[in-house]
Order: C-alpha cells, then structure tokens, then sequence
C-alpha cells in the first residue's frame, strides 16, 4: 500500500487552481508530524504517517473542520485510495472536538483511509511546520522519499483530476 501526502501539483498547477498559499512547497521535505488517528487500524494511537511511509508516496489532506464539504472530499479521497492501492491521510485540523463526527461519518459511508486530528487543533505544531493556511477549504500534500511532489489548495469536485494526475505521476515513477 503507497501513502500520499496531499499538497499542491507545480507552482504553475497551484496558480491555475488558486490564488491562496498553503502548505510546503514542491520539493521541500516532509517532516514528521504524530496525529491521532480517529479511525482504522491504528485507532486511539499517535502515529508519524511520514514515519511510516519509509519514503513511499503518501497523500496528506489537511482539513480545517469537519462537514459537508469535508465530507465530500473524503469520501473522493477514499474512492482514490481504493483505485490506486495508495494510503492518503486525511488530517482534521479542528483538533479533538472533531472526533464523535469523524467516528460516525466513517462508519456510515465505509470510510477506509485513516481519518485523523490533530492533538492541539490549529495551535498543533504541525500547522507551522507545514505553513498550513486556516483560511483555506483544504490543502492536499503528494509526499514522495519524505519531499513534496505536489500542492493542491483548496481541491474540489472540479479540480479533484489534478490530484488524480498527481497522484498518477508519482506511482508511474516508482
């Protein structure tokens, strides 16, 4: 199974998609960071998803809050998943409050990434080290060898494809 960091494509994919900045740039490495997973098999544990990647591609989706646009995302993150036997890590920057709702939302739509917070919401380190926008809908990271391939803000219905070519680049360059 491959882990994806979600992150925005090139500088020039970022432009095309959005005018806002958020997340580490293509090239800059991916440094670890613990979450608690809400869900799957590591559910209750802190867990490095850079860590445990040993290098293989990775997709983090770093997602302000819960609801329904979070909702939507995921469920198309989950689907991608399953396409490409890769791991993609949704990541609620909400923090701990954020946990009943992910709980029931993925037991009732089949959710099999790990759905994740952050332990001190948007004050966790994580935001820093990742330069994550919270005035963003979402900033999706594509981690490859612990460096970010990809950039993508504020990713929808209508820009989902750029991920999917990202994500298609990377595992073509395994």
């Amino acid at each position: 199974m491959i882990v994806l960091s979600v992150t925005a494509l090139d500088p020039g994919c970022l432009a095309a998609q959005s005018n806002a900045v958020s997340g580490r740039a293509v090239g800059e490495m991916t440094p670890s960071f613990p979450v608690l997973n809400v869900t799957g098999p590591h559910k209750g544990k802190l867990v490095c998803y850079v860590c445990e990647s040993k290098g293989a591609p990775v997709v983090f989706a770093f997602l302000p809050q819960t609801g329904e646009e979070t909702a939507s995302l995921v469920i198309k993150l989950n689907e991608l998943a399953q396409k490409k036997d890769l791991r993609i890590v949704a990541v609620i920057m909400a923090g701990p409050g954020s946990q009943p709702w992910l709980e029931k939302f993925a037991d009732e739509n089949g959710i099999t990434i790990p759905l994740t917070i952050l332990r001190n919401g948007k004050d966790d380190i994580a935001v820093n080290l990742y330069k994550l926008n919270p005035t963003v809908s979402n900033t999706i990271l594509v981690s490859a060898k612990h460096k970010v391939t990809a950039n993508l803000v504020n990713v929808n219905a209508q820009t989902f494809g750029m991920l999917t070519d990202a994500v298609s680049r990377v595992l073509s360059q395994k």
